[in-house]
């Protein structure tokens, strides 16, 4: 269960920082860079050599929605980052239901 909010607070940030501010400092992206290495530790959950497919999909999707943030400023509408953090909590929650341990 402690491993799973490596996953919903990085992503609760992202949301917060998106939707709240209208234009990036300094601050805001040192905040995005924490959070992305919160993400990243979620790969912990699995041995290095056997990591499922669909955790490299969830972490493509947050590399996505990592570099669309970043660039939201100059190129793109909070809405289209709001849209990325949607899949990208799609592809979590899917591994989550994918990944959880079965009772025995």
């Amino acid at each position: 269960m402690k491993s799973l909010l490596f996953y919903f607070i990085p992503l609760v940030l992202f949301a917060i920082i998106n939707n709240v501010f209208s234009v990036f400092s300094w601050p805001h992206y040192l905040v995005l860079l924490l959070a992305f290495l919160v993400f990243q530790l979620a790969r912990t959950r699995y041995p290095k050599d056997a990591i499922p497919f669909i955790a490299k999909l969830t972490q493509a999707a947050f590399y996505i929605l990592t570099v669309a943030t970043i660039f939201r400023d100059q190129y793109l509408n909070p809405l289209i980052i709001n849209v990325l953090l949607g899949v990208t909590l799609g592809f979590v929650i899917v591994e989550i239901m994918q990944t959880k341990k079965k009772p025995v």
